[in-house]
């Protein structure tokens, strides 16, 4: 019996279906207030629950062998209490209750962040050091690398057998987060971009992802291993906007101006947003500057090694099914078949 959190997200929604194509028992965690709509009709169990509410967890977690961790404080702009509460108390309690409850086996998926997001001038692999010290601004990282720091810790301690999963920047259908936004910024007047066209871009496609949750939630060679997921293709900054231009049928960015001085203006304007107390984010935040500012190299060798796993995805039709979703349409939408250029993932 699968137990998966975060089952009404991106990531999470598509584990709990990939599971009951599969042939699993699958448990899915959601608070009453989620969009169960996708879970239903696929034989998942609905189990209502909340990563702050150690009773909830503990009902969860009975009968269930092995724990998919895919809950997290979701957006990139914030308070720190949020990320602190949601990201690493609720991973925290979470482990306690599964251990409790004799689910040994704890797949967590974490995020590339755990490196910083400050680019590399060599690949990172599962061996680069945490950024114990991130921008006081970065709640994103700070708490990616915390709720490791839990994982790892239960893990020597023998509460639970752990496997974390990096991915980069996932993308495809019903991502209701980051391809929206992007859509939103590339619908402006003006769009500038930070760093160069000709950086490397870190994004994986949500099946391949997925692929590698459920890999390692099946290997036992994956206990006590992190695993990097990103695509197989490298694909730059520019060909990435290009491809949600083309489609959306909006302005290819044009306008490349320095990281640093962009994290400093956007900075300001999360500073504004704050002071005037707009509801949700502002179109730009610091941590969407950093991610896409600099040039990286994510090394997924350990994965092919150990679990078998290799990124198939294709980019082009992962960014078309993520923009033809119903709240990520804008006029003009392009929702004809991808052409399948360069840009796809051998």
């Amino acid at each position: 019996m699968y137990l998966v959190t975060g089952a009404s997200g991106f990531i999470g929604g598509h584990v709990c279906e990939a599971l009951a194509r599969a042939g699993g028992k699958v448990k899915a965690l959601v608070r009453r207030s989620s969009d169960v709509s996708a879970l239903k009709g696929a034989g998942i169990e609905l189990v209502y629950g909340d990563l702050g509410d150690r009773e909830s967890l503990k009902r969860a977690c009975e009968g269930v062998d092995v724990v998919i961790h895919t809950a997290a404080a979701v957006g990139s702009f914030g308070e720190w209490d949020h990320f602190y509460e949601t990201g690493v108390l609720g991973t925290e309690r979470l482990i306690e209750a599964a251990s409790a409850s004799g689910a040994r086996r704890f797949i967590h998926v974490s995020s590339i962040a755990v490196y910083g997001l400050k680019g590399s001038t060599a690949p990172q692999d599962e061996e680069t050091p945490f950024d114990l010290n991130p921008a006081p601004w970065n709640h994103y990282v700070r708490e990616k690398v915390m709720s490791e720091q839990v994982l790892w810790r239960a893990h020597e301690e023998g509460k639970i057998w752990a496997t974390s999963i990096r991915p980069s920047v996932v993308i495809g259908a019903r991502d209701r987060n980051a391809m929206p936004r992007l859509l939103d910024l590339l619908a402006l007047p003006v769009t500038a971009l930070p760093g160069s066209p000709s950086y490397r871009f870190p994004v994986v496609c949500i099946e391949d992802c997925v692929d590698a949750i459920l890999r390692a939630a099946d290997s036992d060679a994956a206990v006590g291993r992190a695993y990097n997921v990103s695509g197989e293709r490298p694909i730059t900054l520019a060909e990435f906007f290009g491809l949600i231009a083309r489609h959306a049928r909006l302005a290819e960015p044009r306008l490349y101006l320095p990281t640093g001085p962009m994290v400093a203006a956007v900075g300001l304007l999360e500073r504004a947003w704050k002071l005037l107390k707009r509801p949700g984010e502002p179109v730009a935040t610091r941590i969407a500057i950093v991610v896409s500012g600099y040039d990286y190299q994510i090394d997924c060798g350990r994965a092919r090694r150990e679990l078998g796993w290799q990124a198939r995805g294709d980019y082009e039709a992962s960014i078309l099914a993520s923009i033809r979703q119903p709240n990520a349409v804008r006029p003009g939408l392009d929702t004809g078949a991808p052409s399948h250029t360069s840009a796809g993932a051998p």
